[in-house]
């Protein structure tokens, strides 16, 4: 069995890999093409304990702000909704989430970009650099080389 540093080390270093390449995929999201898209409904829901609130009672409930989209792609209706890249945006209180909703009325032409390689996911929001998964990424790949330094470097 390898030395815990060691593995350590390396598990560290894959997180930062996987994470890097999510920064990618994201980064990636501000070249996709742009279309309009029309707000067919939206509705707001407690997230499921296994999303966001584990099962303890001191976690914060969370709320899922979905919007139900329709855009034509070369002549092809298509419908999607607002979970995109990240999956649906999710808020603390009931209110914040709904405020968000409002702010797409049903009926109302909104601006997506579409996957070129999946045309039913669509992002709603705009550019935007990953800075979440750059830090994950920085932070993983700075464990990995601390681990390893104290793995060489131990007595």
């Amino acid at each position: 069995m390898p030395h815990p540093l060691l593995l350590v080390a390396l598990l560290a270093l894959v997180g930062a890999i996987t994470s890097a390449i999510g920064a990618w995929k994201v980064r990636d999201i501000n070249s996709w093409p742009v279309v309009e898209a029309t707000v067919l409904g939206h509705d707001v829901s407690l997230a499921s304990a296994a999303q966001h609130r584990r099962e303890r009672d001191d976690q914060e409930r969370r709320y899922l702000a979905r919007i139900l989209l329709r855009a034509e792609i070369k002549g092809t209706p298509i419908e999607s909704d607002n979970s995109g890249f990240d999956g649906v945006p999710s808020f603390t209180t009931r209110e914040d989430a709904e405020s968000y909703v409002n702010r797409y009325p049903v009926g109302s032409s909104v601006t997506v970009r579409v996957s070129p390689r999946d045309a039913s996911i669509m992002h709603l929001g705009d550019n935007r650099l990953p800075w979440g998964r750059i830090g994950l990424s920085v932070f993983l790949l700075l464990a990995s080389l601390a681990s390893l330094g104290l793995y060489l470097n131990r007595s």
